[in-house]
């Protein structure tokens, strides 16, 4: 748990994907994120327990929401 905080802390931004946001430790890594001031995206078919904790949302199928997300990221 020690290096998947120290990466987390280490990261420009946190994306979940395909996530229920209930299952912990996992659910916890967004707020960890957030707390930090490390920008968060969640990927998903519909809104996980924990959504209102991501900066950004995006929902549908995965192979169609990340290609568009992946897309809007390496235009920025």
């Amino acid at each position: 748990m020690d290096a998947i905080y120290d990466a987390l802390l280490d990261a420009d931004f946190f994306v979940a994907i395909g996530t229920s946001g209930s299952v912990y430790p996992a659910a916890g890594f967004v707020s960890e994120a957030r707390g930090h001031g490390i920008r968060t995206y969640e990927i998903n078919l519909e809104p996980p327990d924990n959504a209102r904790q991501f900066d950004e949302l995006r929902y549908g199928p995965a192979n169609e929401a990340i290609r568009a997300w992946v897309k809007d990221v390496l235009t920025v």
